[in-house]
């Protein structure tokens, strides 16, 4: 069987609202159409209360993606809910809310079974937790593998891996046994662990502005048979980084240098609009404790100044922050 793994669609994003229903419906429609079984890691809307526009979206959505996928007697869309749409023990979130509806089958805790043919797979998941309970939720699951069956464990949180210099996280050791393939969301760019069997697609959409995010996006085609699998780019809205260097420089030369560097980048070619970071970084001459950052606000690009300098002040250094999604 061919398995799709398509991950933070994050559909309702208000910064890039447009870009996330776009990206995000255009990567889960091709997914079916090249896979078997659809499997969404978290993260598919951008809040666990999302407005009613985004709800009928996704809603229809997911109507057309089991139309796409092949006929089959078991559920064809498996989803766990992310950290973005964890609700309190008694409320439902966005994710149930579909299980509800009939269009998922939410495989949070639990182990789903699908049969195609003499071929067989098992879905097992976790849904996105406080950081600081992962490690108990991995040793209480009443998810398992099946001996007969290509299994997936699918789960959305950082591991310790993920962020070497972050404390009290769970590692891959604790992950559980068993598993074929472990499927991770949370994570917003692609990436691979444990010799390929941990596969993080990464989102679909731009939101937290990291220079690994220049990367492609898009998601995972795995084929049980010969236990491969093959990363599917998408389309996405361009996001290009840009380090300027300094050191001992004053207001004005910096201020010249970036309206450069802004120049330079718009000068180049884009098929969208795109989203540019700038970082500045090295040292602010002595005797300058603010420097102001206004007036950066190009009409044909979406602009964020990353103040790294030394010496900035703390207002600099909460300037910086704006635009940015942590």
């Amino acid at each position: 069987m061919k398995v799709a793994f398509v991950s933070d669609t994050h559909f309702g994003y208000r910064r890039f609202e447009k870009d996330a229903l776009q990206q995000g419906t255009n990567a889960i429609l091709d997914a079916c159409k090249k896979a078997d079984i659809l499997l969404l890691g978290g993260d598919i809307f951008d809040s666990k209360n999302p407005n009613l526009n985004t709800l009928t979206h996704v809603a229809t959505l997911l109507q057309q993606a089991q139309k796409i996928l092949p006929d089959s007697k078991s559920p064809k869309i498996l989803a766990i809910h992310g950290t973005h749409e964890l609700s309190s023990k008694d409320s439902i979130n966005p994710i149930s809310m579909m299980a509800k509806l009939g269009l998922i089958e939410d495989v949070h805790n639990k182990t789903v079974v699908m049969q195609k043919n003499d071929e067989k797979i098992a879905v097992s998941g976790l849904g996105g937790i406080p950081d600081d309970l992962v490690k108990t939720a991995l040793t209480k699951l009443n998810c398992k593998p099946i001996g007969s069956a290509t299994n997936f464990f699918m789960f959305h949180q950082t591991l310790h891996e993920f962020v070497p210099q972050a404390k009290n996280l769970a590692s891959t050791d604790d992950l559980p046994e068993g598993y074929d393939f472990y499927l991770c969301g949370h994570i917003h760019s692609k990436k691979e662990y444990l010799g390929g069997k941990l596969l993080i697609s990464g989102s679909t959409v731009l939101t937290q502005q990291k220079d690994e995010e220049q990367n492609k996006k898009g998601y995972f085609i795995i084929d049980t048979k010969t236990k491969t699998k093959e990363f599917i780019e998408i389309k996405t809205r361009p996001f290009i980084v840009s380090e300027l260097n300094f050191e001992d420089a004053i207001p004005t030369q910096i201020r010249i240098k970036i309206n450069e560097e802004l120049q330079n980048l718009l000068s180049q070619t884009h098929e969208s609009v795109p989203i540019l970071k700038i970082k500045l970084t090295g040292s602010l001459q002595k005797g300058y404790g603010d420097l102001d950052l206004s007036g950066f606000n190009p009409k044909n690009a979406y602009l964020t100044i990353d103040n790294q300098l030394e010496g900035s002040s703390l207002l600099d250094k909460i300037q910086k922050l704006k635009g940015q999604r942590l």
